[in-house]
């Protein structure tokens, strides 16, 4: 009660390597609660040990708890100290993309040169098509838009972004900080296209639940409060989703349902060979 360290039982939530309530590195918990405590990892022997039935139980009280975490979350309960803290992280990243976006819509607006035209100046590799009689054989300097040349201002750009909110984002978050680099590339990605009519972002996550969870569509708006309830959302299914892995799935569907000129970004911390996730896999 006093969040002293402690190891194995199952009286106390907060601790490692135990039994039935929450912490980190037990078996049977129903979810998993990062008190700060040296993490001790139980074996996959023990971890095998505990009943189809006992699964079934936590994996029920982790679904209503995560359920009750996300109504809390529409109820405005938001930690503005942690967005503060992931804004301050990459707030020099998010004024580099911007400024390359920005410089990237300049150059888009570049004068260029438009070909098969019927005015201007010969194109020298249409030589043989004037002597045969063909028309558009001049080339002429104009902006983008007044060609068919495919810039950012024809239609929006697709981004959709998959991002890994498993168990093991919160699980292993104290050793290298994973889950904090997820929000703050989230966050960024949000930050950054912001109001940017050329795109269009999609933010899906996937876990051992779900190989597709909802969490920006071109929709939404991404005011400074609807930022911070995506990454509490995130951190939340890391927290209270049952142990698993969809990445191989959710690769498959984010590419299955792209259309030409999509970017699909996927981010996955799986462990490959506890999965038996091969190249071929991935490929």
């Amino acid at each position: 009660p006093d969040n002293k360290p402690h190891v194995g039982g199952n009286t106390w939530a907060g601790g490692t390597g135990g039994s039935d309530t929450a912490g980190l590195g037990g078996r049977g918990g129903p979810y998993r609660t990062d008190s700060g405590h040296p993490v001790h990892q139980v074996s996959g022997e023990m971890k095998r040990e505990v009943s189809e039935e006992a699964k079934r139980r936590a994996k029920k009280m982790a679904e209503e708890a995560l359920e009750k975490k996300l109504k809390e979350l529409d109820m405005g309960k938001l930690d503005w100290k942690r967005y503060n803290n992931l804004r301050t992280q990459v707030e020099e990243p998010i004024v580099q993309l911007k400024s390359y976006l920005k410089d990237l819509k300049k150059r888009s607006e570049e004068r260029v040169w438009m070909k098969n035209q019927s005015t201007g100046e010969l194109d020298d590799a249409k030589i043989v098509d004037a002597l045969s009689g063909e028309r558009d054989v001049f080339k002429r300097r104009g902006s983008p838009d007044d060609s068919n040349h495919n810039s950012l201002h024809s239609e929006p750009v697709t981004i959709k972004l998959i991002v890994d909110i498993s168990a093991s984002m919160y699980r292993f978050n104290g050793y290298d900080q994973r889950l904090e680099r997820l929000l703050e590339a989230t966050l960024m990605m949000m930050e950054s296209l912001r109001d940017d009519k050329r795109f269009r972002l999609h933010v899906f996550g996937h876990n051992g639940s779900s190989s597709k969870i909802p969490l920006v569509n071109p929709d939404t708006s991404l005011d400074e409060a609807t930022q911070l309830r995506v990454l509490e959302c995130m951190v939340a299914n890391t927290q209270y989703t049952y142990a698993g892995d969809n990445t191989v799935e959710a690769i498959s569907l984010a590419v299955e349902e792209a259309t030409k000129g999509d970017l699909v970004i996927i981010i996955s911390d799986a462990n490959l060979e506890r999965y038996d996730i091969t190249v071929d896999d991935l490929a």
